[in-house]
């Protein structure tokens, strides 16, 4: 995504250059240990009856730890690889505290927005690789500035939330909320092209191979945030 995971990476030239087979295994490996540890929270909170609140909790703060953890893989890439595994793990814990969340209002939800997650970023990846869809520096200035406003909208929807009130009307699952949902979730897809041009980019400069860690941790970034928005969406429109 448009994130200071991929973006922020420097272009420091190494022994050995990284590859996309490389990026492509270690996203796997990532993704995998999210998707494990997000089934784990998901099965032990519902068998032994975590409430809500509680699951609402985790998720603010797996939200916050792994930002931290994202943006010290970000800022310190010598870290990533260390840093890499607790983060997929953060990001298992978020991702099964809210499809809980959602499965107990909604059951079908989580599996629509997994299902979602995965065409949509298989489309995305075809129209890059065919080049339907070309990431300019136009394109990419417009889905960052777009991600930069989405993220301080959310901040500031969080603070709200902390005190028991919402952003009128973006939240509240009517059509205007529906609208800027169905906005933000074509962001967060869009995003990921942008992660594949990034990691494009880097195979070209034969930046050091341990940059894989950033990317692939920056590409796991992507799909939470696409499969989070999809569970939004898809809740909204269960709703409504």
């Amino acid at each position: 995504m448009a994130n200071p995971i991929i973006s922020r990476t420097e272009l420091a030239t190494g022994v050995v250059a990284m590859s996309v087979r490389g990026v492509v295994a270690k996203s796997a490996f990532l993704l995998s240990l999210a998707a494990l540890s997000g089934f784990g929270v998901f099965l032990y909170a519902l068998s032994v009856g975590i409430s809500s609140s509680m699951l609402h909790t985790m998720a603010i703060v797996s939200v916050f730890a792994g930002m931290g953890l994202g943006l010290i893989s970000a800022f310190k890439p010598q870290f990533a690889k260390a840093l890499a595994v607790p983060y997929a793990l953060t990001e298992g814990v978020l991702l099964g505290s809210i499809s809980l969340i959602m499965y107990r209002i909604y059951p079908t939800v989580p599996l629509s927005a997994l299902s979602a997650t995965f065409i949509t970023a298989a489309v995305m990846l075809t129209l890059y690789v065919t080049g339907v869809i070309k990431v300019t520096e136009k394109f990419r200035s417009i889905i960052t500035s777009a991600v930069i406003a989405i993220g301080i909208l959310y901040l500031v929807q969080l603070g709200f939330r902390l005190f028991g009130s919402s952003l009128p009307l973006l939240f509240d699952g009517g059509m205007v909320a529906i609208g800027f949902s169905v906005f933000v979730t074509l962001i967060a897809s869009f995003s990921l092209l942008l992660d594949f041009d990034n990691v494009e980019k880097g195979v070209a400069f034969g930046i050091d191979k341990h940059y894989e860690w950033v990317y692939s941790i920056g590409i796991l970034s992507t799909l939470v945030w696409m499969y989070i928005e999809f569970l939004r969406l898809i809740g909204y429109l269960q709703n409504d």
